[in-house]
């Protein structure tokens, strides 16, 4: 945009009430994200060994910057994030991850889930989703953040065979875990969860 351009928009937005200069301000914000380009967005196919007599799959949605997700698999407990844990698998895309104007998913064979946000194809932005295998008929312990909303670590089991997606909900100033049954037949069940206990100490 030329300087000459800029000083008229900016002398028509001074003329203008608040309001009306409000929507004029929003409106160049939305053109200049059309303009910008969409951060990178890498998929990686992976084959794990998976026995659905034994096993579960999980799906989680994230984001590289304002967001984090971790799981305890096998546990039913949490630790805190700066307590060292070799238990603890975290869902990140990489040390650098907020930083990179980019984003990695990783999937694994697991039904399309029902949401489309949670699908690569619609995927916003920086988000990107993980799908991992765990162990089926013990607990698996989930931790999730976004801006400055921290819910309680949350405890499920999930069921041999079966896929889970899991993510944040919002509503009410609130946040908190969300953990969904799904198939390729279209099922998206809720899955009762229970506030996970913190890890005694060792």
């Amino acid at each position: 945009m030329s300087a000459t351009h800029s000083s008229s928009i900016f002398f028509l937005v001074k003329s203008m009430n608040k309001k009306d200069s409000l929507y004029i301000a929003a409106a160049l914000l939305t053109t200049a994200c059309t303009v910008l380009p969409q951060p990178t967005h890498d998929v990686t196919v992976e084959n794990p060994t998976y026995d659905p007599a034994v096993s579960a799959r999980v799906r989680f949605l994230s984001s590289n910057g304002g967001a984090g997700a971790s799981f305890r698999p096998g546990e039913g407990c949490y630790k805190e994030g700066y307590v060292e844990d070799d238990k603890r698998v975290s869902v990140i895309d990489g040390f650098w991850a907020a930083w990179k104007y980019s984003s990695r998913s990783v999937t694994i064979g697991m039904p399309q889930s029902p949401r489309p946000d949670m699908r690569v194809e619609g995927l916003q932005f920086k988000d990107f989703i993980k799908e991992y295998v765990v162990p089926a008929a013990k607990p698996i312990t989930v931790t999730m953040s976004v801006s400055n909303c921290t819910p309680p670590a949350v405890t499920f089991v999930p069921e041999p065979g079966k896929n889970y997606d899991i993510f944040m909900q919002f509503g009410n100033r609130q946040c908190w875990v969300s953990v969904k049954r799904i198939d390729d037949k279209g099922t998206d069940e809720t899955v009762p969860l229970a506030r996970a206990p913190k890890c005694p100490a060792s």
